[in-house]
Parts: C-alpha cells; structure tokens; sequence
C-alpha cells in the first residue's frame, strides 16, 4: 500500500469514501470555525493541524496504515499527555499519539472533541514556552 502525496484538501477530499468525506468535512469546519489559528498541513497524505506544532490531524479508515476498518480517526499529536476526562481517546499500543474513532458524521460529538482541542492546543503552548526557557 502507497501513501497519497496530498497537499490541499480538495485532492484529499477525493479519494475519500462518501462517509468518510463528510466526517471529514465536519472536522474541518470544526477547526476553521473554532480554531481560526491552527495551520492545515498535509503530511502522510492526511491534513495536521498546527499551531507551534502538530496538534491533531484527521485519518481516514481507507488510506494506508490507519489501523481501522472504517471511519476517520481525528487524533491528537500528543494524545498520550492529554487528560482523556472524556473517555474518548484511543492510544492503543502507540506511545504518543491517541485518536478518537469516528464511524459516522452523526458520531461527532463537538462539545468533548472542543474540550480536547483546547487542551491540547494549552499543551502546544505550554511545550513551546519550555523550549524557550533557558
């Protein structure tokens, strides 16, 4: 299996399956609407969210190496460091990065996937004012 070399989100967007496009296009809005700051950047074919750093990124089911069967995986960088209150995020056998599983456009939940976001955009800047420090 080949990974796409995607650099904008409308090439994306097209070699997604129907359910996953339109998870995918709630996510988005999610974070342009919520999030104006977060920089979209397309690595492993799949956008990341930045700001001083990867923050989250939205993977679908259907491209290579995603681990599941179906839906998109919206996951957070730094998963590991998140508090998970909300009993969503999936960090399985991996050590830094944790997803929440999403299996169709009616499973979004914004108000705990907005929790996480600003968590994890507070550690983003946290991590990135101890670097400065001398």
């Amino acid at each position: 299996m080949k990974l796409a070399k995607h650099k904008d989100f409308d090439s994306f967007c097209d070699d997604l399956l129907p359910t996953e496009k339109s998870i995918c296009l709630r996510l988005r809005d999610l974070l342009q609407t919520h999030f104006p700051e977060l920089k979209e950047k397309f690595g492993y074919g799949v956008p990341y969210y930045w700001r001083h750093s990867r923050v989250c990124f939205i993977y679908p089911a259907s491209f290579p190496y995603s681990g599941m069967a179906e839906g998109v995986a919206f996951g957070f960088a730094r998963g590991c460091l998140l508090s998970n209150e909300q009993g969503l995020l999936d960090l399985g056998e991996r050590k830094e990065v944790a997803y929440v599983r999403i299996l169709s456009e009616k499973d979004i939940r914004e108000e705990p996937l907005l929790e996480m976001l600003h968590e994890a955009i507070l550690l983003d800047e946290e991590l990135k004012n101890r670097k400065s420090m001398p």
